[in-house]
């Protein structure tokens, strides 16, 4: 920023209170500290008011559902609008599909000049019928309302356009992708972190063979079925292996097989213990926007297979750090599992040069930067519209 200046006003936007905490609030501090007058608003923020008071963030709590409730929304709104009228921003900056279609709707009525939709994901990519009709409604809307867009990854991007929401020119993918990038420090093998809960240290005791993990929701889209459809093949093919499922049940059915090792840990707050355990990760999804979780495995230096679903196919670079399989093929996935297995020496590889793409590709304060920039030239078009953008 100029010195003088006044500070440009900004509003970041997300549903939920666990987003605002994982995603956005080292961004909004770095936005705080790149000279910008800040305020952060999800559901419910009151755990961090003091540590964003602390960084000169303010925090707002703004009531918002994550599914369709249309009393409910409409209040949101209301609330929405109203907050807006008093803070008014330079830019309002949002994500997460409630967040986005609430704040987006708001601003445009308003007239905030910098509109800036932060897009982690299709989630109509995995829906059907009129559900997707209406998620894809929403997707349009949202875009529409926006006078820029920035998407976490390029697969991300180019399905956005493929599909018709907005146009290339209007989207952009800063630095290496991703949301917030990952602390290697804290994602570390030589870091210091908790042991894993007893039941999975009684697991991996009692059982034998190369360990297959998993981190995430167990959710439908989350192709946690494929994953396990592909460790039976490596059991039918004589290969010893046993898999970690970490995270909470959401819907996922799981298929079961006789005589395959396969512990459930539940919803866990510190992943990196369990990330050690990992030789190597599995993350199936049907869609994603850039899984966070293939960058937390490789700065712990644990290589991963993904499926080729938008946003997934970037986490990786093929046979570099992990490999890449088609969406589904529960074949695919045991070959490719097999291929690492039997080559121990290219699995540890591919976990060194996962971890080094890690720290040079993906620090939060490089992908802070790329979004602070991208918002400067945001706000600087806005102010000289005959500015040339190059």
């Amino acid at each position: 920023m100029t010195d003088g200046a006044p500070r440009p006003r900004v509003m970041v936007v997300v549903t939920a209170a666990v987003t605002a905490r994982l995603f956005m609030r080292g961004y909004v501090g770095f936005l705080a500290e790149s000279g910008y007058d800040v305020t952060l608003v999800a559901d419910d923020v009151s755990e961090l008011g003091d540590v964003l008071a602390q960084r000169g963030v303010s925090a707002f709590s703004l009531p918002m559902r994550r599914d369709p409730s249309p009393v409910h929304d409409i209040r949101s709104l209301a609330r929405m609008v109203a907050l807006v009228r008093r803070i008014r921003p330079d830019a309002l900056i949002y994500a997460t599909p409630k967040a986005s279609l609430l704040a987006s709707t708001a601003a445009r009525m308003l007239r905030v000049p910098v509109r800036v939709y932060e897009l982690w994901g299709l989630r109509f990519e995995t829906a059907s019928g009129v559900s997707r009709k209406i998620f894809q409604g929403i997707e349009r809307a949202i875009a529409s309302s926006s006078t820029a867009i920035v998407a976490n990854s390029a697969s991300l991007a180019a399905r956005t356009v493929g599909l018709g929401i907005a146009k290339a020119d209007r989207i952009a993918v800063p630095a290496s992708g991703s949301s917030h990038g990952v602390d290697s420090e804290y994602f570390s093998p030589s870091a210091q972190y908790p042991d894993v809960d007893p039941d999975t240290a009684l697991f991996l005791e009692r059982t034998e063979g190369m360990t297959i993990g998993y981190v995430g929701r167990l959710h439908p889209d989350k192709g946690v079925d494929v994953l396990l459809r592909a460790a039976d093949r490596l059991r039918a093919r004589g290969m010893a292996s046993r898999v970690v499922l970490v995270g909470g049940d959401e819907g996922a059915e799981l298929p079961h097989f006789e005589g395959l090792a396969v512990h459930a840990t539940g919803e866990i707050q510190d992943v990196r213990p369990y990330l050690a355990r990992f030789d190597v990760l599995v993350l199936m999804s049907r869609r994603e926007g850039f899984p966070n979780v293939v960058l937390e495995a490789a700065a712990m230096q644990v290589p991963a297979v993904v499926s080729d679903a938008t946003g997934c196919i970037d986490s990786v670079e093929p046979a570099v750090t992990g490999m890449v399989v088609p969406v589904g093929a529960d074949d695919q996935l045991a070959d490719a599992l097999t291929q690492l297995f039997t080559h121990p020496g290219q699995m540890r590889t591919m976990g060194e040069a996962a971890r080094r793409r890690a720290v040079d590709a993906f620090q939060p304060r490089l992908v802070w930067g790329a979004l602070e920039q991208h918002l400067h030239v945001q706000l600087e078009n806005h102010r000289n519209p005959e500015r040339p953008t190059g």
